[in-house]
């Protein structure tokens, strides 16, 4: 699926989420035909940013932050897995750690995911539970599922994207 497809589908999904949510989305600025001048943001990172915390962590979307980077062991060539842990207000977690939302199907408080191929540091692939204080791997269970980063950087995230049920 082409790049524009896939950031296209997220701003609808979290476009979506904040609507459903009770945000309205502003149109941004217009500017006057044939001046010159920054192009004005899309509305929905305009929105993420001018939405303010309580809004925004009130509003059902998922914000996780990047809690510990781990190399994979035994695997060629060598990887790196993230641990993402719920972010519950703008003031909580790692100061200036990397912030992603995710709409769609709950995650965990905590969670191990690969990094996206060739895209160091974005999370992507089928989740593993993990402890939120010791961020040590929690059993897998049989409700497995998935996260994808479809568009960033989004405001004050570094990403977003769905969680999903994982179907194999």
């Amino acid at each position: 699926m082409p790049a524009t497809s896939l950031r296209r589908g997220a701003t609808a999904v979290i476009s979506t989420a904040l609507l459903a949510a009770g945000v309205v989305l502003g149109a941004g600025t217009a500017t006057a035909a044939g001046s010159v001048g920054p192009a004005a943001p899309d509305p929905v990172t305009a929105s993420i940013e001018h939405l303010g915390d309580a809004v925004l962590y009130r509003s059902g979307l998922q914000v996780y932050e990047v809690a510990a980077v781990r190399a994979v062991e035994n695997i060629s060539p060598p990887a790196d897995e993230l641990v993402l842990r719920r972010v519950h207000s703008a003031g909580d977690g790692i100061p200036g750690a990397p912030r992603f939302v995710f709409v769609g199907t709950a995650l965990p408080e905590a969670f191990v995911v690969a990094e996206a191929w060739e895209q160091p540091g974005v999370p992507y692939g089928v989740i593993v539970p993990a402890d939120p204080v010791t961020l040590a791997r929690l059993p897998l269970g049989d409700n497995l599922r998935m996260v994808s980063v479809l568009t960033g950087p989004l405001g004050p995230f570094a990403g977003a994207g769905m969680s999903s049920p994982y179907l194999g």
